[in-house]
């Protein structure tokens, strides 16, 4: 026999000495005829039952896990004790006859508010700890308290009690539609709490202790049954069914605890031998062990006050302590699995790493061949564009290591300024072309300031006119070809140039006028569909673009 099964033994031996006590109490009195002796003893009895009730009451109450449900038993417990009150009061105390009768009506507030309360506490099982039921729910009391005023109101309307007589009597009286409806919420109350528990209970309902509360329930609604119909036997007795009545309540009840139907945070002992794979202790606020499972191990008392603050590592095993209530919680976990993982977590992190550290350097590298490469593409492309320019910059070079004057010279400097001034413009429209961009509004404008600012160092005045409706980046640069090539064959001839360009639906025209003659094949031989005019000294050519490449 295990040590819960013998202090629950003791303490059932201790309720079955002083029921038999009471007992004994009821008997005496009943045999003695001196009225002194009789009252001691019928008090006696009623204070050993409010004792046992109070007792169990608190007992119960600290079993119970869930809020709400401990709530609603300290109701259910309140009104037993209630219910014992009124029978000692009604059989001890009162003698007027009203006064009794309204005492014996008063029976029914606890036998309609307990099985209310007891589905309450059916309704709660099987939720958070925390848990309260929806507000609706206690529309339940409705009907109860409805059935309690019919009772107490009886004497107006003897819808609950029939007395044939004018002299309301206990002695002599029948059964109404509302004792009917009283006894029948009563049974219905406690049915649908006993089936609400079977049905949350999370045991196999093969097991035989399951069924246990089914015996006390049904003793309840037999012996009540029995009294309404006035067996002999059960009538004998009356005196004491408020008595009856309030113990099979809370032998119901309490087999509920036991067998499971109820949780409880009761049993921590055979909790704690069962686990065999946890190292767990509860302790009190000393840290003096009062549970500890198979597999606890003996832990210093300042290890423990150290990992009341912070985990404590012990090796592959890491210490920990909660506060609970009443005490401390205090048990180890085995990290070895954890700290393995580190371990390879670790190994992971470091190739991760050096091949992260790979991949940037490859990245590095690949992104300054990219650049080399774009650059030597740009590079390539620019030069292509401007090659003719970059070869007459390079001849003019030589000519002017021959020249011999001052003035010659010069001019040689202004032309390769000229040359000079068209691959840095050239440039800005082979990169603008190369990203996509869309050139600006005044790209050309600005191209053509700059040409213009190197003719004036040969002497050549000028102007130009642009109105860019279209801004397309390859007519723009056509136009800037066009201009160019041209303008760099009147250089040694032109004393004036002006430059009009205009553009529109999808369309570009560009006209120049010079003060000379130009080689006109030489000009048709490089823009075959340009347009030429000579009068009197003067040449104008005009070309119409309609896209292409820069």
């Amino acid at each position: 026999m295990t040590e819960r099964q013998k202090k629950n033994l003791y303490k059932s031996c201790a309720v079955a000495a002083l029921i038999a006590v009471a007992l004994v109490c009821r008997i005496v009195s009943r045999e003695t005829d001196d009225e002194l002796p009789a009252k001691i003893l019928n008090n006696v009895r009623s204070l050993i039952y409010l004792g046992l009730l109070s007792v169990w009451g608190v007992s119960f109450y600290r079993r119970i896990s869930q809020v709400q449900a401990k709530k609603f038993f300290v109701i259910v417990s309140a009104f037993m004790i209630f219910w014992i009150l009124l029978r000692a009061f009604k059989f001890y105390f009162v003698r007027e006859e009203t006064a009794l009768r309204y005492l014996w009506y008063a029976y029914y507030i606890p036998m309609l508010l307990i099985p209310t309360f007891t589905l309450f506490i059916a309704m709660s099982i099987g939720k958070h700890v925390e848990y309260k039921l929806p507000g609706y729910v206690f529309l339940l009391l409705i009907p109860a308290f409805t059935l309690i005023m019919l009772v107490m109101t009886n004497d107006l309307h003897q819808f609950v009690f029939h007395f044939p007589s004018s002299v309301f009597s206990e002695k002599e009286y029948s059964y109404g539609i509302g004792y009917i409806l009283a006894a029948g919420w009563s049974v219905a109350c406690g049915l649908v709490s006993l089936v609400l528990m079977f049905a949350k209970s999370k045991l196999p309902k093969t097991k035989f202790s399951l069924w246990i509360p089914i015996v006390p329930f049904a003793v309840i609604v037999i012996c009540a049954v029995l009294y309404a119909l006035r067996v002999p036997f059960i009538w004998k007795i009356s005196r004491d069914l408020a008595v009856f009545e309030c113990l099979a309540f809370s032998i119901f009840l309490e087999s509920c605890l036991s067998s499971g139907l109820i949780r409880s945070n009761t049993r921590y002992e055979e909790l704690f031998r069962a686990s065999k794979d946890l190292s767990v202790q509860i302790t009190d606020e000393n840290f003096e062990t009062k549970y500890a499972s198979a597999s606890a191990e003996p832990i210093e008392k300042d290890l423990l006050l150290e990992a009341e603050e912070s985990p404590v590592f012990l090796g592959e095993k890491r210490l920990r302590v909660m506060p609970i209530r009443g005490g401390k919680a205090v048990w180890t976990e085995d990290i070895s699995e954890l700290l393995a993982a580190k371990d390879d977590l670790e190994t992971i992190r470091e190739e991760l790493k050096d091949r992260n550290d790979f991949l940037q350097y490859s990245y590095k590298r690949e992104e300054e061949n990219k650049i080399v490469e774009e650059q030597n593409r740009l590079y390539d492309l620019l030069q292509t564009k401007t090659q003719k320019q970059m070869n007459a910059i390079e001849r003019l070079a030589k000519e002017y290591g021959a020249a011999k004057s001052k003035e010659e010279k010069t001019r040689i400097l202004s032309k390769i300024v000229f040359l000079g001034s068209f691959i840095k413009r050239r440039k800005d429209f082979v990169l603008t072309a190369d990203s996509a961009r869309k050139p600006t509004a005044n790209a050309l404008q600005s191209a053509f300031a700059e040409s213009f600012r190197a003719l004036a160092l040969l002497g050549i005045k000028g102007a130009y006119s642009v109105k860019e409706e279209n801004a397309d980046v390859d007519l723009l640069t056509q136009a800037y070809d066009f201009f160019e090539e041209t303008t760099e064959l009147a250089l040694d001839k032109a004393k004036y140039v002006f430059v009009r360009v205009f553009g529109k639906d999808g369309e570009q025209r560009i006209t120049l006028l010079f003060d000379c003659e130009l080689p006109k094949q030489t000009v048709l031989n490089n823009y075959p569909n340009a347009v030429i005019n000579e009068d009197d000294g003067e040449t104008s050519v005009t070309l119409t673009l309609k896209g292409g490449n820069g």
